[in-house]
């Protein structure tokens, strides 16, 4: 697996792209958006067909199912169209466990093996290797793809047949928007009651009530910045996704429809593409 494709250079993509050539891995990429790959300094592929043709495993790295089934399978610049026998895809975009399957079979046709492998770490645990991810597919496929998987995660947990690396993915963000919701609303009533943010932060961090999110909010609260490391448009479409999955196996989840609504709520204050730490100002406006 010598030679890697990246389409997908927002965000996510371009800081996983940065840590892969940083570590010495021979990237090329495709972006729509020209400019957003050409800024990373490697060489830029015409179309996803281009470089499917040139590379040994191609990651997906997209919002939305339709984008990836655009950039997948249109028959004059597609992947499909350009894929040889043997390429690797491995899909790092979060979509659900029915479409994952439904990619696996119809590149399975094309002699493309599918790995699903949603991320979970954001843009700053790409880029000092740090990222969490889990993955399905076939097995050899995973093993064949694990040196340069390595070089930005530091877990990695194969979770078996098509749909459940994703089913999981569905899982983990839904608790992840619950418990920002849920540590905005404890951080809220601190500083309202006068505790300084910091003595909040370390009081909080030394009790079994504090989690991960809580020390995402309370990193962007103590060290504001404006860079986007999830925003709010893709916490919303994890949220949907999660509502799906949800309907299809008949559980309620009071607390995920609440989360949703919240965002929705904190997005019209703010737009879509802020970080999903905005929703804090929902609480202390």
């Amino acid at each position: 697996m010598n030679k890697i494709g990246w389409i997908g250079t927002g965000v996510l993509g371009s800081a996983v792209v940065t840590r892969l050539m940083e570590a010495g891995f021979d990237v090329s990429v495709y972006n729509r958006s020209v400019e957003k790959a050409e800024a990373l300094g490697a060489p830029v592929a015409a179309s996803p067909k281009e470089l499917a043709a040139a590379c040994d495993v191609l990651f997906l790295c997209v919002k939305g199912e339709a984008a990836a089934e655009a950039l997948l399978f249109d028959p004059e610049t597609g992947v499909v169209a350009g894929g040889r026998e043997g390429l690797v895809l491995v899909d790092t975009s979060t979509v659900s466990p029915a479409f994952a399957v439904s990619l696996h079979d119809r590149l399975l046709e094309a002699g493309i093996r599918y790995l699903e492998a949603p991320v979970s770490g954001g843009r700053e645990g790409a880029l000092k290797g740090t990222m969490g991810m889990v993955i399905a597919g076939d097995e050899a496929a995973v093993e064949a793809v694990r040196p340069v998987l390595a070089g930005f995660t530091a877990k990695l947990h194969y979770v078996g047949a098509p749909g459940k690396a994703q089913l999981m993915k569905v899982l983990n963000n839904l608790a992840e928007s619950v418990h920002m919701l849920a540590a905005a609303e404890v951080i809220s009533i601190g500083l309202k009651a006068g505790i300084e943010l910091e003595t909040l932060h370390t009081a909080l961090s030394s009790m079994r009530g504090y989690s991960t999110y809580m020390g995402v909010l309370f990193n962007r609260l103590l060290e504001p910045n404006d860079t986007v490391s999830t925003s709010l448009a893709v916490r919303l479409k994890d949220l949907g996704l999660a509502q799906a999955v949800a309907e299809q196996y008949d559980v309620s989840i009071p607390m995920g429809a609440l989360a949703q609504q919240l965002f929705k709520l904190s997005a019209q204050q703010s737009g879509l593409e802020v970080d999903q730490t905005e929703c804090i100002k929902l609480l202390l406006n």
